[in-house]
């Protein structure tokens, strides 16, 4: 799989995922989440970020985050390798802590920031963690409804869009009506807002000359797309990738479906490239992609791993 793209600017919104190497936990107890919180917010006052939300699961934590200078890959890593030192120093352990690199995709607007802070917020929910968001402790939920006091994270933005903290509590209890929409415009894995702001940032790409220039470049338009298949296969789980690649009509095959559906949501590939991989004409596409929306609609379930999957690949 080609390296997760790196586009720092100052002045931008952006969402951050880490999990665990091997999806393994990063916090083993309450002394680790505690340890993770205080390193963010010193990450927060040496690197001049706003934190907005965050939601710390067993395996993997997500951030909400506004850079004030072009510096996010310098801070996120930093938080990374100061968490890790002192992780397997506690646990007496040695190794990587995390999976490669944190991935990262831009927002739009402080709109788009709002709806995806609900959707962080309700990760515990979603695991089956909680009933109520009141009772998780290890996110930004607690200082939005007022029961914490973090004075580092930024919430005005948020709140603001609902009109304070009383309309933020019912946005969030409301939000589950709204959440499985949100992520439809995650565009090219880079970018959530509408389409004209994504290709907007792809022509800056396209001008801008430094090194991670090539990389976005690659990214963009040229990412293997073996590599991607493959990936997507192994996160759906099930039959082997060379039965789901043969092009065998008439047969029901899900996985297959939804692989097609999630390179063509990507908007990396075109349908010809996509068929010519799975043995089929560009124009049988179409029919692929409606099966596959209408199996999202009866499997809720499967419809929330494919919305995973696609912010992870």
């Amino acid at each position: 799989m080609a390296r997760p793209v790196r586009l720092d600017y100052p002045g931008t919104f952006y969402h951050v995922l880490s999990r665990g190497n091997e999806r393994r936990d990063i916090f083993y107890d309450e002394e680790d989440y505690k340890r993770f919180v205080s390193t963010l917010e010193k990450m927060a006052g040496k690197f001049r970020i706003e934190v907005h939300a965050f939601v710390l699961m067993s395996n993997h934590y997500h951030l909400l985050v506004k850079t004030l200078e072009p510096n996010l890959s310098r801070a996120v890593q930093w938080l990374g390798v100061c968490y890790s030192t002192w992780f397997n120093r506690r646990h007496n352990r040695s190794g990587h802590l995390f999976q490669g690199r944190f991935k990262s995709f831009i927002i739009e607007d402080d709109r788009y920031l709002a709806a995806l802070c609900l959707y962080i917020h309700r990760n515990p929910m979603r695991a089956g963690i909680v009933d109520r968001l009141s009772s998780y402790s290890w996110s930004s939920y607690p200082a939005y409804s007022g029961t914490k006091s973090l004075p580092w994270l930024t919430t005005s933005i948020v709140q603001g869009v609902y009109g304070g903290r009383k309309g933020f509590i019912e946005a969030q209890k409301e939000y589950a009506k709204e959440e499985e929409s949100l992520l439809a415009e995650l565009r090219y894995g880079l970018f959530l807002g509408r389409e004209g702001f994504a290709e907007s940032f792809k022509d800056r790409l396209e001008k801008e000359t430094d090194m991670e220039k090539p990389q976005a470049k690659r990214a963009l338009r040229a990412r293997d797309i073996n590599d991607t298949i493959k990936a997507i296969f192994q996160r759906l789980g099930g039959k082997r990738e060379e039965s789901l690649m043969r092009p065998l009509r008439r047969a029901k095959r899900p996985s297959r479906d939804l692989a097609i559906y999630m390179l063509s949501r990507m908007g990396i590939f075109t349908h010809r490239e996509i068929g010519q991989k799975f043995g089929v004409g560009y124009t049988c596409i179409t029919g692929v992609l409606k099966r596959a929306e209408e199996y999202l609609q009866r499997e809720n379930a499967m419809k929330e791993k494919v919305e995973g999957i696609l912010i992870d690949i």
